[in-house]
């Protein structure tokens, strides 16, 4: 990704995150984590992955999805843009992954440090 596309998705991910916690007063938003923000190459979409308790998921996303107008508007008003790109939020599974494998294991003790 282009340091261009890097610096719009971070600064998307952290106003984004801002409107969830702070602006929106549905309180399913403030379940919701926002993880990462992949935009298109040509700012035309955008793809939010979002993180939230397994039991709320579904709703949560629902919630998201049916805010979109509200969001983007919110988003509008925090980043200048000529095109406000279009938000897909997506839950991403690679946090649920990581819960399900557990810890990483540790590496093994070195034998000489173990014996001191």
């Amino acid at each position: 990704m282009s340091y261009r596309l890097e610096k719009f998705a971070s600064t998307m991910q952290q106003a984004l995150g801002e409107i969830l916690s702070q602006e929106s007063l549905n309180p399913e938003f403030k379940l919701a984590a926002i993880l990462r923000v992949l935009p298109a190459p040509d700012l035309k979409r955008a793809t939010v992955f979002i993180a939230c308790p397994a039991a709320r998921a579904a709703a949560v996303l629902q919630q998201l999805q049916r805010s979109r107008g509200f969001i983007k508007k919110q988003l509008a008003r925090k980043m200048i843009l000529r095109y406000m790109p279009e938000l897909e939020f997506t839950l991403d599974t690679g946090a649920d992954l990581e819960n399900l494998l557990g810890p990483a294991p540790r590496p093994a003790p070195d034998h000489e440090t173990a014996d001191r």
